[in-house]
C-alpha cells in the first residue's frame, strides 16, 4: 500500500476539509475532488480500492443528499469488494482487517438509505449553504469592518456560487438580507441592489432545481419575510 491504514483515513479526511475551508468548496464539491485524488490509488490493490473507497463513503453519508450516479458508483464498489483478497494480502493486520469489515458493513447500509440529488449543477444544498452564510457573515462581523463593505464582501465570497442554479442565489441573497435585519443594518451600500434580486423571485424561477417542495417554500416564505421588513424600514 501507499499508506498505512491509519494513514489513509487521515490524509483523505485532511484533503476533504482543505477543499472546503481552503479553497470554500461546498461538501458536494469537496467530496468529488478528494475522491479524483485518491482514485488511481484504488488500482493498486484491493486493501487500498477498500480503504479508500469505505473511507469517501463515510465522508458521503454525513451529507443531506448524494448525487445519484456517485451514490450508485460508491454502492457497487463497496458492494463488489473482495474481503477474501484482502485477506490474503499482507498489508493489513487481522484487527484493521476486522475493523475495515465492519467499516464496509455499516457505511454501506447508510449509504444505500441516503437521500439522492439528481442535478449535477448543484454545488449546495439547502440548510448546508445556509449554515455556510451565516457562519461567514457572522466572521465578518466580529472584525473591525466598515458597516458599507458588508454586502460586498458576502457576495463576494459566495460570487461562484451565486452564479451556479438560482436557487443557490437566493439562498444567499435571503439569508444576507435575515443577517443584516438582525442588527439593524438596513441603510447600508448594496442593501438596494439585493432588495431588487430578491423581488425577482417567485417559484417558477427556481421550478426544475434541486430544491425539494418544503424548501421551496420555505425559502419563499424567507424572502416575503425579508422583503416586508425591509419595507417597514423605509
Amino acid at each position: 500500500m501507499n499508506y498505512s491504514y491509519e494513514e489513509y483515513l487521515e490524509y483523505i479526511n485532511e484533503t476533504y476539509i482543505e477543499y472546503k475551508e481552503d479553497e470554500k468548496m461546498s461538501n458536494k464539491e469537496a467530496i468529488t475532488r478528494t475522491f479524483n485524488e485518491y482514485d488511481m490509488l484504488m488500482e493498486e490493490s484491493e486493501t487500498d480500492k477498500a480503504i479508500i473507497s469505505i473511507t469517501i463513503a463515510e465522508i458521503l453519508v454525513s451529507h443531506s443528499k448524494i448525487f445519484n450516479t456517485f451514490k450508485n458508483y460508491m454502492i457497487e464498489t463497496l458492494s463488489g469488494l473482495n474481503f477474501k483478497l484482502i485477506e490474503q494480502e499482507p498489508e493489513l493486520t487481522q484487527e484493521q482487517y476486522i475493523d475495515l469489515l465492519a467499516r464496509k458493513k455499516q457505511v454501506l447500509k447508510q449509504l444505500e438509505t441516503k437521500l439522492s440529488d439528481y442535478y449535477p449543477r448543484v454545488c449546495w444544498y439547502y440548510e448546508e449553504l445556509t449554515n455556510k452564510v451565516n457562519k461567514f457573515f457572522d466572521h465578518i462581523n466580529k472584525v473591525d469592518l466598515n458597516k458599507n463593505e458588508i454586502v460586498f464582501k458576502v457576495l463576494q465570497r459566495f460570487e461562484r456560487d451565486c452564479k451556479n442554479t438560482l436557487s443557490e442565489k437566493f439562498i444567499v441573497y435571503t439569508t444576507l438580507t435575515e443577517n443584516l435585519l438582525k442588527i439593524n443594518c438596513t441603510q447600508i451600500e448594496g442593501i438596494e441592489t439585493v432588495k431588487q434580486e430578491l423581488q425577482l423571485f417567485s417559484m417558477e424561477t427556481i421550478h426544475g432545481e434541486q430544491l425539494v417542495e418544503e424548501e421551496k417554500r420555505k425559502l419563499e416564505s424567507r424572502i416575503d419575510k425579508v422583503l416586508f421588513q425591509l419595507n417597514e424600514v423605509k
